[in-house]
């Protein structure tokens, strides 16, 4: 099971960290500071870009291992494990 998770997220962490860095070489940031955005929108709409791919990756590996893996365990709960695991990834990309 942990290879499964570490398989589904590190594509969209390696896709996500690709884009924050192609955009600060781009100097993005810089260009829309000048037309006066703040930062909050900026890191809110890299946070909803994260959550609608996690969300994604989240629901495929919950399906997969809902088949014959996990029969004991909540689902709910299970996908929610997930969904958070996902979501402190995200915030551990940003942080670093």
């Amino acid at each position: 099971m942990p290879l499964c998770l570490l398989l589904g997220f590190i594509p969209p962490v390696y896709n996500l960290v690709f884009k924050i860095v192609r955009e600060k070489e781009s100097r993005t940031k810089e260009t829309m500071r000048i037309m006066g955005m703040t930062d909050l929108p900026y890191w809110c709409s890299w946070f909803f870009f994260y959550t609608c791919i996690n969300t994604v990756v989240v629901t495929i590996c919950w399906a997969i291992l809902q088949i014959n893996v996990i029969k004991y365990s909540n689902p709910l709960y299970l996908w929610l494990f997930f969904w958070l695991f996902g979501q402190a990834v995200f915030g551990q990309i940003i942080f670093l």
